[in-house]
């Protein structure tokens, strides 16, 4: 029998990812030899253990975490309106992000510093003419601007180029396959951009930040063009809210497991391009990755379940003492403190007991994966049967799905009112928190299902979890996305302890300076 050779997307993925190895072996070597910028002065600690509540608070998927650092001081500084700190403002953004912990000293060379000043001036510059102009609220103005000027820059830190290499390859396997078309009665004119931003939301989990910025760019349009930076933005806009978009992102996001497995090789093993002429070998270092990745999964899962633990004590004990001890007192003349003790660790408590539901698949899926990678890169194309009628479940099964959240909820508060005395307001704050809890639960639980290639069983105990905890995940999601626009904590923190924080520690700095050249002055 004839080995399997690469066929036409295993021979494009290998190209793809040979010129992105050598693009990123030419700027390492330039940078051995650049000068670089080394942070010295005091406030590191200070710096990194601030960082760690507020990512706590923020509760951000880890691979934004320096956008979103990068954001905040970009917003300290728009809000400042200083032209002349924006210009130069590379140098101190540098010494953040070391002190936060986010990138290594000696790292940054002086010319990547002035390429963050050039970025910076010209999008503060479109920042300010969107806000001349009044195109769009002051969160879209934000949303394309200040957004995208996080990520170039980020990717002026982190080099983007073996992600481009594997999204150019996914999309190329994407528009090559008759499924996708097959999804519309019509092909859409915009399929391309569709499928862009379907490939980045349901395989690289970006946000919109990044896809806007990753479009902007395939596109050339910078904010120094105006008018055609405003148009773009308004079609990137209703792109996003499209239902093309989103019926792409369900297809690919349940087929996408063994992609989800080829990116993580693609990151971890510099030699992939190699191995890919070699199916054996290939395959067997993908069986390898498979396992590696079950193993993450529990990481990420047990880190989650710790990190949503600490947000929502932290949340927890501002609502409390914001909203609950106070109305206790103005209500009830004193602290109802068994109302306030349930509501404070019962949804820690709910979360460890939803991580022991939690399961990883099994052998069955490790083999499925690998006759669907092998199917991709060395197989025959093969159209999958997907024009099947959605299916109609009827009207009965809606209102028993509307009474289920009844039951749950009513049950559980008057429960809670005859047994533990609680009031509306706790009940509220109750089932807030517990909604929150059980949709965190949920979201780490999406890290098992992006890695399964068949569907899992259903035993006694997760058919239980999910009858009783779904009408919860569904309160919770709308929160998240209600909280996500307006994070209370977030703002405090921002406000009360960043602000003041980064403002000493310049301050701080600057002083230092001063004093280290008076003393070269003697």
């Amino acid at each position: 029998m004839n080995k399997p050779s690469l066929n036409k997307n295993g021979s494009s993925l290998a190209e793809l990812l040979r010129g992105a190895r050598h693009h990123i072996l030419q700027r390492e070597q330039k940078q051995a030899t650049a000068d670089k910028v080394h942070v010295v002065g005091a406030g590191g600690t200070l710096t990194a253990a601030y960082e760690q509540l507020r990512i706590a608070a923020e509760y951000a998927e880890e691979h934004v975490l320096l956008q979103r650092a990068i954001r905040r001081f970009y917003k300290r500084l728009f809000l400042v309106r200083d032209e002349k700190q924006i210009n130069a403002s590379g140098e101190e953004l540098a010494i953040e992000l070391t002190q936060a912990g986010y990138i290594a000293n000696d790292s940054l060379s002086v010319e990547t510093i002035k390429t963050i000043n050039k970025l910076a001036a010209e999008y503060y510059q479109g920042y300010d003419n969107l806000h001349k102009r009044r195109s769009g609220s002051h969160r879209q103005i934000e949303e394309r601007t200040l957004d995208v000027l996080a990520v170039l820059i980020e990717w002026q830190l982190n080099d983007p180029a073996l992600t481009s290499a594997y999204l150019q390859f996914v999309h190329q396997y994407y528009m090559s396959d008759g499924n996708v078309s097959a999804l519309f009665k019509q092909a859409p004119t915009d399929l391309e951009a569709a499928l862009y931003v379907a490939i980045h939301r349901a395989l690289l989990k970006s946000d919109l930040a990044t896809v806007r910025a990753g479009l902007l760019s395939r596109y050339q349009k910078t904010p120094d063009k105006l008018d055609d930076f405003i148009a773009i933005n308004q079609q990137l806009d209703e792109l996003f809210d499209a239902d093309m978009v989103e019926k792409l992102f369900r297809y690919i996001d349940r087929r996408g497991a063994p992609l989800r497995v080829l990116k993580h090789m693609i990151e971890k093993d510099d030699l992939i391009e190699e191995k890919l002429a070699r199916p054996t070998e290939f395959l067997t270092a993908f069986e390898t990755q498979v396992t590696n990745d079950y193993a993450s999964i529990t990481e990420r899962i047990n880190r989650g379940i710790i990190k949503s633990v600490i947000f929502l004590i932290i949340t927890k004990v501002l609502v409390g003492l914001a909203i609950e001890v106070p109305y206790d007192y103005l209500v009830l003349g004193a602290v109802a403190f068994t109302p306030l003790l349930i509501n404070l660790f019962f949804p820690p408590v709910y979360m460890l007991f939803l991580r022991m539901t939690l399961m990883l698949p099994g052998r069955a899926n490790t083999e499925r994966l690998l006759s669907q990678v092998e199917r991709v890169l060395y197989g025959e194309p093969q159209k999958e049967l997907i024009k099947r009628a959605p299916a109609n479940f009827g009207a009965g099964y809606n209102i028993a799905y509307g009474l289920l959240f009844v039951i749950v909820f009513g049950g559980i508060g008057w429960w809670l009112h005859v047994a533990f005395a609680f009031e509306l307001l706790h009940l509220f704050i109750f089932f807030l928190f517990l909604s929150g809890a059980s949709f965190l639960g949920f979201r780490l639980s999406r890290a098992i299902r992006e890695i399964e290639a068949i569907d899992s069983d259903q035993n006694a105990v997760t058919t239980a979890r999910d009858f009783l905890y779904m009408p919860f995940v569904v309160v919770g999601r709308y929160m998240s996305e209600k909280y996500a626009k307006v994070n209370i904590v977030a703002l405090v923190l921002d406000m009360v302890i960043e602000l003041p924080l980064k403002t000493v520690l310049r301050l701080g700095r600057q002083w230092t300076a001063f004093i280290s050249s008076k003393k070269d002055d003697l």
